[in-house]
């Protein structure tokens, strides 16, 4: 009878220089593949969030010039009541803006400096510079300012034939540009 101690050990074989050769040339290729991967899928990543960046400049830039575009034919139709001083109308047009998304408060402010007419009615009567310090009244082109983060003022002067009559100041809420 043999005894467990009678069994003769085989002795182990190192496996030949080829194999393990092959294995680290595997676990190498396999490394740098999966490296790869992440590493493009990073750099798909940072491209995706720079485009989206410049997708969203691009975007408020176009709404700015939309509301610069806007705001010629409302001095128009402010400047035709204003002559008339039909300040009932103007505020009506100020009234059915307002309801529009994205407009804040609406003003007209005559050339002393003193707001005419508003959406809120608690400005009425006081001094735009003293609301809002730092804008500038006297300019014969439309000016904007930013407010806070997607927001502006915006002040467009209304023409009359000689001078200026008048400058109409609203703020304007900017949409934020949805990404799927």
């Amino acid at each position: 009878m043999m005894s467990s101690n009678d069994v003769q050990e085989v002795p182990r074989r190192q496996p030949s220089f080829w194999k393990r050769f092959l294995l680290a040339i595997n676990l190498l290729v396999i490394v740098s593949l999966a490296g790869g991967i992440f590493w493009m899928r990073y750099q798909s990543d940072e491209k995706q969030q720079q485009l989206t960046e410049q997708a969203e400049i691009r975007y408020l830039y176009l709404q700015r010039q939309e509301m610069k575009l806007f705001s010629l034919p409302l001095a128009w139709s402010v400047r035709k009541e204003l002559m008339r001083s039909n300040y009932d109308q103007i505020d009506e047009y100020f009234t059915e803006l307002i309801k529009k998304k994205g407009f804040g408060i609406i003003m007209l402010i005559d050339p002393s400096g003193t707001i005419k007419v508003s959406t809120d009615r608690k400005l009425q009567g006081s001094s735009f510079s003293r609301l809002f310090p730092g804008m500038n009244l006297g300019t014969s082109e439309l000016i904007s300012y930013p407010l806070q983060q997607r927001k502006n003022m915006f002040l467009v002067p209304v023409m009359g034939l000689n001078d200026k009559i008048g400058t109409i100041a609203f703020i304007c809420n900017y949409q934020e540009l949805l990404t799927p």
